[in-house]
């Protein structure tokens, strides 16, 4: 009785052993994939950082059109069902060239 007793308690530590280095191995090939995946992205971040300074920068233009809300964000407090949910935001271009709004939509 003690011999089989023995033997599974034998038969179970070098199964769980087993599983235990299986289970690290996975676990530090998982860390290296994570590890290679933020190097590339890192690598390409800065490919696209070098592009978008060889590429010709902008001139601002200082007669551009400027879009100024009166205000950007409408509480509208609590509101009684089937209430109407209309609001109006107020604009003004305040810069020299006209604005040009094309393809609004409301959300």
């Amino acid at each position: 009785m003690k011999r089989s007793l023995l033997a599974l308690v034998v038969i179970a530590f070098v199964s769980f052993s087993l599983s235990a280095q299986v289970s690290s191995s996975n676990k530090s090939a998982t860390a290296k994939s994570v590890e290679q995946q933020k190097i590339e992205k890192q690598k390409l971040e800065k490919e696209g950082a070098a592009k978008t300074q060889v590429q010709s920068p902008q001139v601002e233009n200082p007669n551009a059109p400027v879009i100024t809300f009166n205000e950007t964000v409408h509480d509208y407090g609590t509101i009684e069902q089937y209430a109407d949910g209309n609001c109006e935001f107020v604009f003004t271009n305040t810069g020299k060239e006209p604005l040009i709004l094309s393809k609004v939509k409301a959300s």
